[in-house]
């Protein structure tokens, strides 16, 4: 189970989701308090520990560059793999655009800013007043995903655990984004591997808390996010509270632990929720996938399935 809108709107409103993470309070040999949330080292003597609610930061922040009369639209993009953005222009007067055709979609590079669109006025001596609106979702919208790709199961290979939820599961996996999910049941604590090689696009480590409220749990799921080489995107969710391995931009293999399993967000019970998805024409689907089992063999999981173990 996994719940996330992949799709933001944004104007002059920025979208945050709700977080959590420790704050640590130590004091130091010279009697120095310390507030911080970076965990001190073993051993540091009087460390308190709390949980606090925070903001995480949007995937992407825009802003405008330029004269009065001349600007342009910059695109940051936070996130460690491709970003599409559709742009548009709102009641404009007296104003000419680069590019000249509206909506405009734009790929954003990975960590990178992006000039996107350039406004001025049509006649520089009158005045001239415009809006902006953008979308954006996670992915290259143009990528096509390899057929032939496999994937490695997502844990220790001397593990065995068994698939909760498969494909079609009419528990939470009838939305296009995660209709070709699986649901493992794992305990809370198991290493959770990247199943193909490729870049952490985004890592939500700082959720708390579970259960079957939509409202309340249905995005705060800890999840990593892997861009593979055909723009493909492999997501782990459900993972343990500040469990992640890895960061932003580093770039993975298969079998290299990315994070611990949890039982965080949408849930009943613990488990390692595991969707690849693509970015087609703006809506996120996810994408029919096969597991490669011990012995060399894919296959296709399905629910009630073991999967995991030595041949």
């Amino acid at each position: 189970m996994f719940r996330r809108l992949p799709v933001v709107l944004l104007g002059a409103i920025c979208v945050f989701a709700a977080q959590a993470k420790h704050l640590y309070q130590y004091a130091d040999a010279q009697g120095i308090v310390h507030f911080t949330d970076v965990k001190p080292l073993d051993g540091t003597p009087g460390v308190k520990s709390t949980l606090v609610r925070t903001d995480a930061a949007p995937l992407l922040h825009s802003r405008e560059d330029g004269t009065d009369a001349d600007r342009t639209i910059i695109f940051v993009n936070d996130a460690g793999g491709p970003v599409t953005v559709e742009i548009d222009v709102t009641d404009p007067q007296n104003v000419r655009t680069e590019p000249e055709v509206l909506p405009a979609r734009v790929v954003l590079p990975g960590r990178s800013e992006t000039r996107a669109l350039h406004i001025a006025a049509t006649d520089p001596a009158a005045g001239f007043r415009y809006g902006y609106k953008y979308t954006y979702l996670p992915g290259d919208y143009r990528a096509v995903p390899d057929a032939n790709a496999r994937h490695a199961l997502p844990f220790p290979a001397d593990r065995k655990f068994r698939i909760n939820q498969g494909f079609d599961g009419a528990f939470s996996h009838s939305e296009a984004q995660n209709r070709y999910a699986v649901d493992i049941g794992m305990p809370e604590g198991t290493p959770v591997l990247a199943a193909r090689d490729g870049v952490v696009m985004t890592v939500d480590n700082d959720f708390y808390g579970n259960g079957l409220d939509m409202n309340e749990y249905g995005d705060r799921a800890n999840n990593v996010r892997i861009v593979h080489d055909d723009g493909t995107m492999a997501v782990y969710a459900h993972l343990q509270l500040e469990s992640a391995h890895v960061q932003v931009g580093d770039r993975v293999r298969a079998g290299q632990v990315l994070a611990l399993s949890g039982e965080t967000g949408y849930t009943n019970g613990p488990h390692l929720h595991f969707v690849v998805q693509r970015n087609a024409n703006m809506t996120m689907l996810s994408v029919p996938f096969q597991f490669v089992g011990a012995d060399g063999k894919a296959f296709t999981p399905t629910e009630g399935m073991s999967v995991g173990g030595t041949p």
